[in-house]
Order: C-alpha cells, then sequence, then structure tokens
C-alpha cells in the first residue's frame, strides 16, 4: 500500500498581525509588564480574569510561586476546561488589595 502525496495548500497573502488594528509586529520585549494594549483592562469594567501567565506578569511574582499557593488554598482561581483563570477578585484578596 502505498501513501498519496499529500497537498499542499496554497495560502492566500492577506493582512498579517501588523496590519490588524491595535496590532504590532514587534513582540513584547523581554520584561515588559503589560498584559495588552488596552488601556481600561484594570478598570471597573476591564478584565474580570486572568491567566497564570497574565498574572504573573501582572504581580511580578513567578509562575511556580502562584501554581504552589493554588494548590495550598491561599489563591483561588476558577478552572475553565484545562484552563486556571485567576480572577480580578481573587488576585486582590491574595495580594492584600483592597478592591
Amino acid at each position: 500500500m502505498t501513501a498519496r502525496p499529500r497537498r499542499q495548500h496554497k495560502r492566500e497573502p492577506g493582512p498579517g498581525p501588523a496590519s490588524l488594528p491595535g496590532r504590532t509586529s514587534d513582540p513584547a520585549p523581554p520584561g515588559d509588564t503589560t498584559v495588552t494594549d488596552r488601556a481600561d483592562q484594570d478598570s471597573p469594567g476591564g478584565r474580570l480574569a486572568y491567566s497564570v501567565d497574565e498574572a504573573v506578569r501582572l504581580t511580578g511574582l513567578s509562575r511556580d510561586l502562584l501554581y504552589d499557593e493554588m494548590r495550598r488554598g491561599n489563591l483561588a482561581y476558577v478552572k475553565v476546561g484545562r484552563r486556571r483563570l485567576i480572577t480580578r477578585q481573587h488576585l486582590n484578596q491574595f495580594l492584600g488589595i483592597a478592591s
């Protein structure tokens, strides 16, 4: 039994990520603490929950520390499928910030 040759899909040249509004072609520099370019993300109507990696960038804490604290029950999170999302309320409570 012989394998059929794979078909090559032709990609139409289209707008890349850099040509979309609000996007840049350069990745964020190392150590950049911004999660996104949205200025309203931490406002009362902003983001409700963050991924672990986003929480790492926002807080400056290590990824391992956040996972350890979640495992110990000191940092509450919401499980969505396989992802762990840390709500803004839980993050503020863990950091001792009055909301």
